[in-house]
């Protein structure tokens, strides 16, 4: 039920990886991708309806207009925002939105979660419906981890520099499967290279951007009203729970999944979607389907999704608690 397959999530075996990522669909994948692509087309219909535009995903394009004001996003990816504000506002929205789909089903198959479940989710939709990006940073880990696996390390640097686009998790997740990866340090310097020739080309086309972004930071902070870490009511309290991980005794895929659990309830700020970065490992059913109680939003809007911080602390005492026990019993003997 919880933590199913996981000794198996950092498994860097080149064949495994890329069995799983060209397989058949499952019938539960292709009813989910098809479920996915119906809340694509019914939002651009709502849309058109209400005649108001995909409020994250414009904000985005905006930027193609100098308008940093709600960019809480490296320089490096503003290239990419500019040419989709070159499509029409619902063509690139639709097509973002595929490349997000896309995203979080081939992360989900390269890490050796259940797609399916991962797509079937409270957050998949809301990252749909408003074209948040951590769908395509998710498939950006899933290509690092290809990369690793196949030993093309310019093409597993370019998947971390597109994942580390979202700091809190993005880069964070990302730099903790590099470090967990069975590399040596020489390869994992190797998959550096890219993202330091990125962040030197942004900084060379414009070196104010990291001042510009802690301004905006400062200045407008993003809304937390999604997010689920313990931070809101403990603030840096909440980062005690880095110890237990980093301290008991576990196994490398185990104290990863801990690790990255811990990100999630301790960051600052962590967007109750980011949840999706998790979904796509194999974490068994039941932290999955808790996602979906997002819906609640409906009913007590923003608390429920506050609240979802159960599933970041589940999973994190699920792998937590037996280390502790074991630990204890050691100890008495």
């Amino acid at each position: 039920m919880l933590l199913t397959g996981i000794e198996k999530a950092l498994s860097l075996d080149p064949l495994e990886i890329n069995r799983r990522l060209r397989r058949r669909l499952s019938r539960g994948e292709f009813t989910a991708l098809a479920v996915c692509i119906t809340i694509i087309v019914l939002s651009v219909i709502i849309y058109a309806k209400l005649e108001v535009v995909p409020n994250d995903y414009f904000s985005y394009l905006r930027t193609a207009h100098s308008d940093f004001s709600e960019n809480y996003y490296p320089y490096w990816i503003i290239p990419v925002f500019w040419l989709f504000d070159q499509l029409p506002l619902m063509v690139g929205y639709v097509i973002w939105d595929v490349l997000i789909l896309l995203g979080v089903f081939l992360g989900a198959r390269a890490f050796g979660g259940k797609a399916a479940l991962a797509l079937l989710t409270f957050q998949m939709f809301y990252v749909l419906f408003l074209g948040q990006i951590i769908g395509i940073l998710i498939g950006g880990l899933g290509l690092m981890w290809w990369g690793l696996a196949n030993r093309r390390w310019h093409i597993a640097g370019l998947g971390l520099i597109l994942a580390s686009t979202k700091f809190q998790s993005g880069l964070a997740l990302g730099l903790l499967l590099l470090l967990f990866a069975d590399l040596s340090w020489r390869q994992r310097l190797r998959v550096l290279v890219v993202p330091a020739v990125v962040v030197a080309i942004s900084l060379a086309m414009r070196p104010s951007w990291p001042l510009e972004l802690l301004a905006t930071l400062k200045g407008n902070p993003p809304y937390d009203w999604g997010s689920i870490s313990l931070w809101r009511w403990f603030g840096p309290a909440a980062l005690l729970l880095w110890l237990p991980p980093l301290l008991l005794p576990l196994t490398r895929p185990a104290r990863f999944l801990a690790l990255a659990s811990t990100l999630a309830l301790t960051a600052p700020y962590f967007q109750q979607t980011d949840l999706l970065a998790l979904f796509v490992f194999p974490v068994g059913w039941l932290p999955v389907v808790l996602g979906n109680l997002g819906f609640l939003f409906f009913r007590f809007y923003w608390d429920a999704l506050q609240a979802l911080f159960v599933i970041p602390l589940l999973l994190y005492l699920a792998i937590m608690l037996p280390a502790a026990v074991k630990r204890i019993k050691q100890a008495n003997e």
